[in-house]
């Protein structure tokens, strides 16, 4: 299925096969062919692939005909190409192929400043998809949302709002329309202080530092222990005590490559 979607197939190629169709790579002939997720490409496809790029050309499943292709190949991944390429899960010759340049996008919660950009973009396509009057967000919205780490990424933050776009009285989404989550926790919200002393406000406070500062840390570091704590000016063992008391896990949450 993989194969006759990239490299496209033949009719009669296998049951279910009722007609010709070209692949991807042949209907991006002359352009670009962005392929997501490259570590979780299968093995035999891999190779397929390295060879359509080295001889540039491709052949339908179950076809003879050899096409010549010339177009534009980006790739991109939620994890380290070094440590699939180590583990086995991305062939060593396909990475040394493709990584002619790369550029890694930081998380969302890594670029705050992109959160209102993006959250106007997703609002605009919306309201030309489906025209419900709700064209604004409300800043205390804003303000949630910018305080909250988008484990999820970009896809998280599209569905919020597409969620809330939804929920909304035009022409405001506000606060009352987002997911009670983004509130729950998020310990910076006032709501979130009701009935607690200030100890323990200010304890809640300080647990969201810790786990966010530690866990940002970890990240930047690839979760290099030793590097981590001497980035932080901290000993290992504590570390490792702040990643078992929040149960941190290397996030598939990361910018991509």
């Amino acid at each position: 299925l993989f194969e006759s979607e990239l490299f496209g197939v033949e009719k009669g190629a296998f049951t279910g096969a009722n007609q010709s169709k070209p692949g991807l790579v042949e209907m991006a002939n002359g352009g670009t062919l962005f392929l997501d997720e490259i570590c979780e490409m299968p093995t035999a496809l891999q190779v397929k692939l390295l060879r359509m790029l080295e001889e540039r050309s491709v052949r339908r499943v179950g076809g003879k005909r050899v096409t010549e292709v010339n177009l534009r190949v980006l790739s991109a991944t939620n994890g380290d190409l070094e440590t699939a390429v180590k583990e086995g899960n991305l062939r060593e010759d396909l990475f040394f192929r493709i990584n002619t340049i790369q550029i890694t996008v930081p998380p969302l919660r890594e670029r705050r400043g992109d959160l209102s950009i993006l959250t106007k973009f997703f609002l605009s396509r919306l309201e030309q998809s489906y025209g419900l009057g709700v064209t604004e967000i409300q800043s205390e919205a804003l303000d949630i949302m910018d305080h909250y780490p988008w484990p999820g990424n970009v896809r998280e933050l599209r569905n919020v709002i597409e969620r809330s776009y939804y929920l909304a009285s035009p022409p405001l989404i506000t606060t009352k329309d987002l997911p009670a989550y983004l509130c729950e926790k998020n310990p910076i919200v006032p709501g979130n202080w009701k009935n607690k002393s200030y100890r323990d406000a200010k304890e809640l406070v300080l647990e969201a530092f810790e786990r966010e500062y530690v866990a940002y840390h970890l990240e930047q570091n690839n979760w290099n222990i030793s590097r981590t704590a001497e980035q932080c000016a901290i000993d290992r063992r504590t570390i490792h005590r702040l990643i078992n008391k929040f149960n941190l896990r290397k996030s598939s949450g990361n910018g991509k490559h």
